[in-house]
């Protein structure tokens, strides 16, 4: 399929605008992507470390005011009533109500004060927060609150968590005289959370969670409180893309908790995670914007293209339509004279000329042309009224000798030969193709011809012949055998006027031509035939024309000529002035 140069320009411009487009489009996705991705990672990370110290210096905190709680002289003593120590827990939960409960137990285990009178004369010596809180200040991980969760929140749909802190309390001579102990509503790591990503729009999609120190999900999306993260690889670092259990991807940064201070932490970890479309949809937006201006821009560069290719293209145009126009009837082109533009103007001119040449030289070739055709029709004929005063000698030297004389059939013969020769001149300088003729006429002449010269009417000559154009090179050596082999069935095929028919058939298959003669006669007991003029002139016209004969007699005789049929085996001979 060919394109037009018209064609060509709109595809180029519209195509490079497009190009461009494109790759602007992907070298802002990847560049723009990245800076944006390395920018909301450090602001995700920011806030995840922000949290993660919010966490360390809340749980310090707590921490620190049981150690405080403990220097008190009111707690320290033996000799503090109830109330009094009671008095103590409970501005302490007063201050800082994120504490559910705290309690004075006694080394023997016994609860003797608490917030609220909670559990009050119970035995908590099973409970391991007391047991850790007898050395020094312990801080236990997250647990549910199961029993105590619902005497503290009764109208709480959801099993509240604690968090448990515990610490030593002695006199003034170092002896264990109790522990405090508390716990810690996990509602205060909401509170932490909340009070740093408030300043974070929420239609950015941030969500935080809070990890254990097995990367268990302790505070976070309902879906995820209580299963394990495989984010063990990326434990504090700069966010990245990470596959959550759900299939989405997220940017997520981690940061770990380091403790503060004498609180030593707990191994937690923050997490933090943006859902990629809603973090790159800024860098989306701006791309669907290039590509949409980048289009835009792509149409309009069509629309140039159009223009500047029609007002280029049309020189050509003009001088294609002239030539098409002199090719109909074989005349030369009248160019037209172009000048919008240098090129156009010289190839106009260059191909004016060119064609005045060719004019003029086109001219010279018709004149030589036409006085070889009226020269060649010349010798045609001249050759053909020569053979037909060779065939009147040989006829009048063959009237001379007597009937059954051996000379007089091979005078015959040779004249039936020439007469042959001669047909094919006369088709020759009777048609307009002076190169080729119609073998199949040729041979359809040769039958009626011999038909009529025929001494025993009883025997019919039929020809059953394709229309192939061949040259006189070759139509001439195939003439003589098709003459030679009816000629030899017409002598050997009926004695004793016996009735038959001889037929020649002519087809052309492929690249193959097929002449085959065949008689419904006595047959020919010798296959093939030896020893006669005719056989041997038979056998080297084949040759010449490199061809192939075979014979077959049953029933009958049938003779098969079969020779290549090439455009190189049937190229006529070139004739030079």
């Amino acid at each position: 399929m060919k394109i037009g140069l018209r064609a060509m320009l709109i595809a180029c411009l519209g195509g490079v605008g497009l190009a461009f487009t494109a790759g602007t489009a992907a070298v802002l996705q990847v560049e723009a992507g990245d800076r944006l991705q390395r920018m909301i990672g450090e602001q995700l990370h920011l806030y995840a470390g922000q949290v993660a110290d919010k966490l360390d210096r809340g749980m310090f905190e707590r921490y620190r005011d049981l150690v405080v709680v403990t220097s008190l002289e009111t707690i320290r003593s033996t000799d503090t009533p109830r109330d009094s120590r009671r008095a103590v827990l409970q501005k302490l939960q007063d201050t800082y109500p994120d504490y559910a409960w705290i309690g004075f137990i006694q080394p023997t285990g016994l609860l003797e004060a608490a917030t609220g009178r909670v559990y009050e004369g119970m035995d908590v010596s099973a409970r391991g927060w007391w047991k850790q809180g007898f050395d020094r200040p312990y801080v236990g991980d997250v647990h549910d609150a199961v029993v105590l969760g619902k005497i503290l929140y009764a109208n709480r749909l959801e099993i509240p968590r604690f968090v448990d802190l515990a610490a030593p309390v002695r006199d003034e001579q170092g002896t264990l005289t109790g522990v405090v102990a508390a716990h810690l509503s996990w509602d205060w790591a909401s509170e932490v959370e909340r009070s740093v990503l408030g300043q974070i729009p929420e239609d950015t999609g941030v969500e935080a969670m809070i990890l254990a120190a097995d990367g268990t999900v302790i505070l976070g999306p309902k879906s995820l409180v209580g299963k394990p993260l495989a984010f063990a690889s990326a434990w504090d670092r700069i966010t990245g893309v990470e596959s959550w259990p759900d299939g989405r991807s997220f940017l997520t940064s981690v940061v770990r908790t380091k403790g503060y201070r004498e609180y030593p932490g707990l191994g937690w970890s923050v997490v933090l995670r943006q859902p990629v479309d809603l973090a790159m949809a800024p860098v989306a937006e701006l791309r669907n914007r290039v590509i949409a201006w980048g289009v835009g821009a792509s149409l309009l560069a069509v629309l140039v293209g159009h223009v500047l290719a029609t007002w280029l293209s049309a020189p050509l145009r003009s001088m294609s339509r002239a030539v098409r126009a002199a090719g109909a009837d074989g005349a030369m082109p009248d160019l037209p004279l172009a000048d919008r533009y240098t090129e156009a103007a010289t190839l106009s001119g260059a191909l004016r000329t060119y064609v005045s040449d060719l004019q003029e030289a086109d001219r010279r070739l018709r004149g030589i042309v036409a006085e070889k055709t009226v020269l060649l029709h010349e010798v045609h004929h001249r050759v053909k009224n020569n053979l037909q005063v060779i065939y009147g000698l040989m006829m009048v030297e063959m009237r001379r000798l007597p009937k059954g004389d051996l000379s007089r059939d091979r005078i015959e013969a040779l004249a039936g030969r020439v007469t042959s020769m001669g047909r094919l001149h006369e088709q020759l300088y009777t048609s307009g193709d002076l190169t080729s003729v119609d073998f199949g006429t040729h041979l359809r002449q040769l039958c009626n011809a011999l038909q009529e010269l025929l001494p025993n009417e009883a025997i019919t000559i039929n020809a059953d012949t394709d229309d192939v154009a061949c040259s006189i090179e070759l139509a001439t050596p195939l003439g003589l055998i098709a003459n030679e082999l009816v000629v030899n069935a017409l002598k050997h095929a009926y004695p004793d006027g016996r009735s038959g028919t001889v037929t020649i058939r002519l087809r052309k298959a492929g690249d193959r031509l097929t002449m085959a003669v065949s008689d419904d006669g006595i047959g020919c007991p010798d296959m093939p035939p030896k020893g006669g003029i005719g056989t041997t002139l038979v056998d080297a016209l084949v040759r010449q024309v490199g061809g192939t004969i075979s014979f077959d007699g049953r029933p009958g005789c049938t003779a098969t000529v079969s020779v290549p049929f090439t455009a190189e085996a049937n190229r006529p001979v070139a004739v030079h002035a």
